[in-house]
């Protein structure tokens, strides 16, 4: 009875080790993200990935593709040394113009479009239909962060920069009069006023400062070609999926 049972117990054993084999050898995907990627970006609890854009299209490409993904949370200056060598193998929220070696890395098709806008107090009566219009005005920007729409017109003080850590300070400087009008994505500008309480007190202007297409990058030898990438997210942009993960984290109309 003994001999019956072990031999029961071998077989049983025997019959998870190709499952475990597999789950040891699934394709996993890693994914970059830092405290660059401002929420709704990436939303954190504690250290751990909890929630937020980058999170959301992850999860749904992993389903498409099949794979396993898991993030990592990088400093913003390793980025494209972690990318070259495999320590990451995607980050999902850039653009080639924001990466010095970007013809080392395959690059998707667009996300999505990112429009950098400009937030003035509500109480703010003045007209503003070209840059020209912010002469003589404090704005508040991001350290860190490059301009090239603005750039010339700070070198020429025609406008001054007023660099801070993050979005969140500079509704709080402008809200206080620190500064005249602040700069920044839509995305993040819009899910601030989102989660706030004072969101009408603040105007989103519709002149757009610059607009950017967002890509992924892809590492060299990441375990998936680039041509799946971009089959996978092309399946969630004709499925309505990416603009609805937009939609979830920007305020209702």
């Amino acid at each position: 009875m003994m001999i019956f049972k072990r031999l029961k117990q071998l077989i049983c054993y025997s019959a998870l080790i190709p499952l475990a084999a597999f789950a040891d050898n699934q394709t996993t995907l890693i994914i970059s993200y830092g405290d660059h990627d401002a929420a709704p970006y990436s939303i954190e609890i504690g250290e751990q990935l909890y929630g937020g854009i980058i999170k959301d299209i992850a999860t749904e490409l992993a389903g498409e593709l099949d794979i396993a993904v898991t993030f990592v949370k990088t400093p913003r200056k390793r980025i494209e040394r972690y990318l070259e060598n495999n320590t990451v193998h995607l980050v999902l929220i850039t653009n080639p113009a924001w990466l010095t070696n970007s013809e080392k890395l395959q690059w998707s098709e667009s996300i999505f479009i990112e429009k950098n806008m400009m937030v003035v107090k509500a109480d703010n009566t003045n007209k503003y239909q070209e840059l020209i219009d912010f002469r003589g005005m404090i704005i508040g920007t991001v350290r860190g962060y490059t301009y090239p729409t603005l750039q010339p017109f700070f070198d020429q003080e025609k406008f001054i920069r007023y660099d801070v850590s993050n979005l969140n300070v500079n509704f709080i400087r402008l809200d206080l009069r620190r500064i005249d009008a602040l700069v920044d994505a839509n995305i993040l500008i819009n899910y601030q006023l989102k989660k706030s309480n004072n969101a009408q007190d603040f105007t989103v202007l519709p002149l757009i400062v610059s607009e950017h297409n967002i890509q992924a990058a892809l590492s060299p030898n990441a375990p998936i070609t680039l041509t799946q990438f971009n089959q996978a997210l092309k399946i969630l942009k004709d499925q309505g999926v990416i603009d609805a993960i937009l939609k979830k984290y920007q305020p209702e109309k």
